[in-house]
């Protein structure tokens, strides 16, 4: 019997029970969409997680003072960040950081800040996006301006307007409060977590190192960002600049070098693991799909026992009948398995525009799936054809 005849027979009795085919796919086009919905929100993340973290700094190395007996000479300083860009000529940009944390208010209206302490080169390592007025600059450094730079979520929750240049806020920050100027808007970096967990994250604002190193009356700084030459090992240069530190220090074991590229690695790493987890998961009702199959293709070899012994009483081999309903099994996985794309693609893109997540269809899950659909409809439709073909004619023909 020729290939496209075996097919014909399977589309045929596919089609003549419509609604009992529907139902019986059902468990497998569940199991596809599933997956592909599950890997497409796991990439969605991960490419937002990595996005909003590449806007952090995370490619560059960041220097740090060590857990431990520090003493006062051990402490970073503004003037350290200084001495490492004159003497390290690989570096492009370094930056210090102070951080604190504060309450920035407008009449009634406040948010909890995380407030950080930048320089005029802070633009240069982390991705600010200026979408009005500008950024703390030198004159703002030296003077110990009280200005601050706010993201446009807060803009819009604090003055109901996006562009709040020149306005004043009130900044609360170890139990004092400064009225502050905004000199600039820039795009937020929390959008998407902020749309996703409201107001439970702080939100970012920027104001001059020395104004925030004022408030808390100190002149250290909690690390020293630096940007190098792509061309550049960041490692390499980590250590560089940590035994740089060491001999202006006069110290020894008291700094490290953080580089990013691993923080980012570690989150690929994580999402992966707990994307293939949950798409595992998921893919369980494949199987139970695949045992509905088989039922189906054991009723349907009851109901056609007599056509099986007139086909056998006319020639048709074991062979021929094994083959005809193995294919009828893989072609219903298979049909489950197209509507099962089709339904995860559409519901992917549904939630990821509705969510703010990145829409990110890997062509790879999509392949994977399909040929697990139709290994779920040979594993689970050899019973069932070699049921069908080891049925003798004559007890088939006898059959009511």
């Amino acid at each position: 019997m020729k290939a496209v005849e075996y097919f014909r027979m399977s589309f045929s009795s596919t089609v003549s029970n419509k609604l009992r085919t529907l139902l019986t796919i059902l468990g497998i086009v569940i199991g596809i969409s599933s997956v592909i919905i599950i890997v497409s929100i796991g990439k969605g993340g991960q490419a937002a997680i990595l996005g909003e973290l590449e806007k952090l700094g995370i490619s560059g190395v960041n220097i740090k003072t060590k857990a431990g007996d520090l003493q006062s000479k051990d402490l970073l300083k503004i003037a350290d960040a200084d001495m490492i860009r004159k003497r390290i000529p690989q570096i492009r940009s370094v930056t210090p950081v102070f951080n604190g944390l504060g309450v920035v208010k407008h009449n009634n209206r406040y948010r909890e800040a995380y407030l950080w302490g930048i320089d005029k080169e802070f633009r240069n390592i982390y991705s600010l996006q200026l979408l009005h007025g500008r950024l703390v600059n030198e004159a703002d450094t030296r003077s110990q301006r009280k200005v601050v730079v706010i993201d446009n979520v807060l803009s819009s929750k604090l003055f109901h307007r996006e562009n709040a240049v020149g306005r004043t806020l009130k900044l609360t920050s170890k139990k004092n409060t400064y009225n502050v100027t905004v000199i600039g808007i820039v795009k937020s970096s929390n959008e998407m977590f902020e749309e996703l967990f409201g107001e439970q994250i702080p939100t970012f604002v920027y104001l001059p190192i020395t104004t925030l190193q004022n408030i808390y009356d100190s002149d250290n700084v909690d690390h020293i960002s630096i940007k190098i030459d792509k061309s550049e090992n960041l490692d390499e240069i980590g250590v560089k600049v940590v035994k740089f530190l060491e001999r202006i220090h006069n110290n020894e074991d008291k700094y490290y070098a953080e580089n990013m590229m691993r923080q980012k690695e570690q989150v690929n790493n994580v999402t992966n693991i707990l994307t293939f987890i949950i798409g595992a998961i998921a893919a369980v009702s494949l199987i139970v799909g695949g045992i509905g199959i088989m039922n189906i293709m054991l009723v349907s070899v009851k109901e056609r026992t007599r056509e099986i012994g007139i086909r056998k009483a006319l020639g048709a081999t074991r062979r021929n009948i094994l083959i005809q309903f193995l294919i009828e099994a893989v072609n219903l996985t298979v049909i489950g398995g197209i509507m099962g794309v089709a339904s995860g693609i559409t519901l992917s893109w549904m939630i990821c525009r509705f969510s703010g997540l990145p829409f990110n269809i890997s062509v790879y899950t999509i392949s994977t799936t399909m040929l697990f659909s139709a290994f779920i409809g040979l594993v689970f439709g050899v019973y069932p054809a070699k049921k069908a073909a080891n049925l003798e004619p004559i007890e088939a023909l006898r059959y009511e």
